[in-house]
């Protein structure tokens, strides 16, 4: 079996929680020896075309001269999948592949969807509560010329893929009711449980000159809009001002430069600057990045759109509890004061009394509770067993071709 996975960018050192995921997959599958993959995305000018790593060949593809516009802007349109990958058409057009796993959203999902149609391949799409942030109007409006930009983006391709792959179940639903039940299944991200819950030779606090003595609050993802971070410095300058003795570092990849210097200003106007630390995100397997879960008390994911699943794995597997929103496939994992907490973004005052709830001693026979039941739920959801459930999919999809 061979496999095209299309991703809208593949950075070997940019991790985001798409990239890993798609990454995971396609060297897990290819070392088992049940299918060869191979991974195709947008590249930046400094990025080699082809590589192979652990067996899994890397093609990355230029944007069209047209949409080069300015860096920023590009970067933009190639995390969006807007940007015309002309090469990676006529690649697609050549190459024969058994499967087309597409984790790309907008148009690049659109053309590679229309062009794998054209030489009868099959066609998986992953989608995630991210691409679909006005909710309503996907739902209430039938014509599909003026669906609202998320189906405008997808609607022809989710109606011609054979299976689409919803991360959390609200997500199913609401395709389901535009899509019908045929195509649907639910299929949630995996974690190797075994990395996280070794301790790191790495002293993080050292490493990053954070104070010794300051009980670390965590949170990781991209530094974008999205992601949500001014409600975690309100949440810091709150606990600060209630005399709590913790520091917040946040770990990402700037998605948007703008964003990121706007939360630069704000740590500065907040005087958080000995408070806060930002970090550029982690390569995957980097020391650093399982020390800073290893060393942290908390981790923090207040999400807009969609709380990575991959994130809450990560966290539980180091023993850390998590508080998070509600949104997407990770905040659907958590169960409030199960095996964290859930909550609302409006209520900003209950996010400072569960951080000071979660870092107070006296309750760690509680924290111990919610710790056990986190690690629960990664034993089940282990790479292993993500792709089992998948390689069933990729099977089923092969086995109905007329």
């Amino acid at each position: 079996m061979k496999i095209l996975m299309v991703l809208p960018r593949f950075n070997r050192r940019k991790w985001d929680f798409l990239t890993g995921q798609a990454w995971n997959l396609a060297q897990r599958m290819t070392a088992e020896g049940w299918a060869q993959a191979v991974i195709a995305a947008g590249r930046e000018e400094s990025e080699p075309a082809l590589e192979v790593v652990n067996n899994v060949p890397v093609y990355r593809f230029a944007p069209a001269a047209g949409s080069w516009r300015n860096f920023f802007q590009r970067r933009s349109d190639l995390d969006r999948g807007e940007a015309d990958l002309p090469g990676l058409e006529i690649f697609l057009r050549k190459k024969e592949f058994d499967l087309v796993h597409i984790f790309a959203p907008g148009r690049l999902c659109q053309k590679v969807c229309r062009i794998a149609g054209e030489r009868g391949i099959r066609r998986v799409i992953f989608c995630r509560s991210e691409y679909f942030r006005n909710r309503d109007e996907f739902l209430q409006r039938d014509s599909e010329s003026d669906a609202g930009n998320a189906f405008h983006s997808y609607g022809n391709a989710l109606k011609s893929a054979e299976r689409i792959l919803c991360g959390d179940h609200n997500l199913r639903r609401m395709l389901a009711a535009r899509l019908g039940d045929r195509q649907l299944v639910h299929w949630q991200a995996g974690v190797d449980g075994s990395f996280f819950s070794k301790t790191s030779a790495v002293n993080f606090r050292k490493f990053y000159q954070l104070p010794e003595k300051r009980k670390l609050i965590l949170s990781v993802g991209t530094v974008c809009e999205s992601k949500n971070y001014e409600l975690l410095l309100d949440t810091a300058l709150m606990l600060r001002q209630r005399a709590n003795n913790f520091h917040l570092v946040i770990i990402g990849w700037t998605a948007q430069e703008r964003y990121c210097n706007k939360l630069k200003r704000r740590i500065r106007e907040l005087n958080l600057e000995n408070t806060v630390t930002l970090i550029p995100g982690l390569p995957p397997g980097d020391e650093c990045f399982r020390a800073a879960f290893r060393t942290a008390s908390l981790v923090l994911l207040p999400s807009r759109y969609d709380v990575s699943a991959g994130a809450v794995l990560e966290a539980w597997a180091a023993g850390v509890p998590v508080i998070a929103s509600p949104a997407g496939s990770g905040g659907e994992l958590l169960e409030d004061n199960i095996n964290g907490r859930v909550l609302k973004l409006s209520e900003i005052q209950q996010w400072v009394a569960a951080c000071e709830e979660i870092l107070n001693e006296k309750n760690r026979p509680q924290m111990e509770k919610m710790r056990i039941a986190g690690l629960e739920k990664v034993r089940s959801l282990n790479w292993t067993t993500r792709l089992e459930k998948l390689r069933t999919v990729y099977e089923e999809v092969i086995a109905e071709r007329v």
